[in-house]
């Protein structure tokens, strides 16, 4: 029973382990604080706009770079530079889907041409193996339900190409969902404003990963408890 929990929780503790490591790494290199980053984050969107949310999102989407790279961060301060402006924000929103779609296919590719292998060493094994039973249980239902945070979609559109589901039908449903789910959290940021900040804040993550290990811990135990009667 202990090995089917482990199995169950392994995904938020990898998760978990990224979100820790970076942290670490941040104190040790005395990197800048949240404050300092939004002042190098606005100084890049005057001189370079668009292009430096593109990139973020390409970055933050492809499958392990995303763990790492703050991403999220840079791509709600797009959102909340836009102000008050619906266009603008509108156009942030698009570049950010445009850039995700773009690192979902790598993944894909990845996944496809057996590249990912490579990725294995680190420890994604596990990870990409409940990435591939999720589609195998929802089909390609499991592309919107896992889109909602890039790093789940890294390793689902992964996933996808390893069991070769058509590029078309990927595409399709890869589209829908990036853009589902953009307009969601990128309306979310736009009314909440620099408020939104919280939602990627180091003490948050933490909460909403150790509720999710809670609650696959309880899903197992029942689980167990209701096959055992």
């Amino acid at each position: 029973m202990a090995h089917d929990t482990l199995k169950k929780i392994a995904l938020p503790l990898i998760f978990l382990g990224a979100v820790v490591s970076l942290f670490f790494v941040w104190k040790i290199f005395d990197l800048p604080p949240q404050e300092r980053l939004i002042e190098i984050a606005r100084s890049y969107f005057d001189a370079y706009g668009l292009i430096t949310v593109f990139i973020s999102s390409i970055l933050e989407g492809v499958l392990l770079v995303g763990w790492y790279y703050p991403g999220s961060l840079v791509i709600f301060l797009g959102v909340i530079f836009a102000g008050h402006d619906a266009v603008r924000a509108t156009e942030v929103i698009s570049v950010v889907t445009a850039g995700f779609f773009i690192a979902y296919a790598l993944n894909f590719s990845l996944g496809k041409y057996g590249w990912y292998r490579v990725l294995l060493v680190l420890g994604l094994r596990e990870a990409l193996e409940r990435a591939q039973h999720r589609l195998a249980n929802y089909g390609l239902k499991a592309i919107f339900l896992t889109y909602w945070h890039p790093n789940l979609a890294g390793l689902t559109s992964t996933a996808a190409g390893i069991l070769r589901i058509p590029f078309k039908k990927f595409f399709f449903y890869s589209c829908i969902s990036a853009i589902l789910w953009n307009i969601f959290w990128g309306s979310l940021v736009y009314f909440l404003g620099e408020r939104a900040l919280t939602l990627i804040g180091f003490r948050f993550v933490l909460i909403i990963l150790g509720i999710w290990i809670l609650v696959r811990i309880f899903s197992e135990k029942l689980k167990t408890k209701i096959s055992s009667t």
